[in-house]
Order: structure tokens, then sequence, then C-alpha cells
């Protein structure tokens, strides 16, 4: 298996990979190819051979607080929000979960993220989902709750894996990793 910084030149790949993933149209081609550059190469993709088993799509510090204008409470943070990356997206594909590679993913953006001089990272913690295995695994890697968001993603026209046909009603949990 071989871990990469994602470029633009996965944007198809990743677009497929989280059509299948997320749900159908969650990322538009443009947006995932501007959070590649917000990214500054700490997006990560597993390949095995030429299939993407998982991608950790994280923004570096100071590269988008400005842009995302809900689900945050940078009050309840002990950083700034220059010094705050951003856990986007985590998924792995069924046949390669269980077996540590989210993890493996999110340790070595960790690492990239710190070299850009991020002080914490926070992410979107999806409640509802299976088993409630996202909030589990952050809170397994370090992460703390800070706020709670109904319908966090309810804006968002896509075809939500939970939700579908009607629009995304899930819950994000704002959490946050002090590194």
């Amino acid at each position: 298996m071989d871990i990469i910084s994602l470029t633009h030149d996965h944007v198809a790949l990743i677009k497929a990979f989280t059509d299948q993933w997320i749900g159908l149209n969650y990322y538009s081609q443009d947006e995932l190819a501007h959070y590649l550059d917000q990214s500054e190469g700490c997006s990560l993709g597993a390949f095995v051979g030429d299939e993407l088993a998982a991608v950790r799509i994280s923004l570096a510090p100071g590269r988008w607080t400005k842009e995302m204008t809900v689900g945050l409470t940078p009050a309840k943070w002990n950083v700034s929000e220059n010094s705050m990356a951003y856990f986007k997206s985590l998924f792995v594909a069924k046949k390669f979960q269980a077996d540590g590679l989210g993890k493996k993913l999110s340790l070595r953006s960790i690492e990239l993220l710190k070299q850009k001089g991020a002080q914490a990272v926070l992410c979107h913690s999806w409640l509802e989902s299976p088993n409630n295995s996202s909030q589990r695994y952050l809170i397994k890697m370090g992460f703390e709750a800070v706020n709670e968001f109904p319908k966090f993603w309810y804006p968002i026209d896509y075809q939500c894996t939970r939700c579908a046909p009607k629009r995304c009603e899930c819950t994000a949990i704002e959490m946050v990793k002090y590194i």
C-alpha cells in the first residue's frame, strides 16, 4: 500500500471515490481542486496498486476558516483560527475498513499539518455514522467534542448515504485535537 499526497491529477479519481462513499455529488471536481490547493500537500490517499483505498482531505491552518460560515465555535478553541487545521473528510473503501488505514492517514496528515504551523485540528464528526464509528474513531485519536450542529450538511445538494432521497438531516459534532 502506498500513501501519497493528493494532487490535481487525482481530482477525477477522488470525485468518483467520494461519490461512492460519501454520497453522489457531495463534492464537485472544482471544490476538490480548491480543497487540494488549501491542503498544501496535507491531503492524502492510500493506494493498493491503482485502486484508491482511502482518502483523507485536510486543510492547512489559516487557509479555510474565512470560507466556512457555519459549524464553527472559535470562542471555544484554545488556539487562534490561523493555527487551526481542518480535517474535511476521511473515507475508507469498505473492503479496507477496520485495518487502521484511516488512523494511519490521519496521523500522517497531522504530522504534515504540524509542519505547516498547525497547533490543533478541527473536524465535524458524523453523529449518525454506523455504530457512531466517526465519533468513536475521533475520540480514540484524542479529539474532544466542542459543539453540536443539527442538519449541518442540509445546505449541500447531494444524496446522503443515510437520508437520500431526502436532503441530509444528519448532525455534525464539532471536534478538536490539540497537537
